[in-house]
């Protein structure tokens, strides 16, 4: 299976995001309970952007030692 490459797309939503959620918590006026659910979902996006960005780091390397180890498995 080839391993996702960074949609560009997705990352720019995270940011965009992130950055929504920046300016909310700003407010002063902002209930507690509000930025507690505000920074989950921060932490959360922040996975997702470490996802996609590792995602791209393997890229088609990873993939392709993944196919050789396996193919010597199955020849062994």
């Amino acid at each position: 299976m080839a391993t996702p490459r960074i949609d560009a797309h997705d990352l720019k939503a995270v940011k965009a995001r992130l950055d929504s959620i920046v300016e909310a918590v700003s407010d002063e006026d902002i209930s507690l309970d509000d930025a507690l659910a505000y920074y989950e979902e921060a932490v959360k996006l922040g996975m997702k952007a470490s996802e996609i960005m590792e995602a791209d780091l393997l890229g088609p390397a990873a993939q392709d030692s993944e196919e050789t180890a396996s193919s010597q498995v199955e020849g062994a």
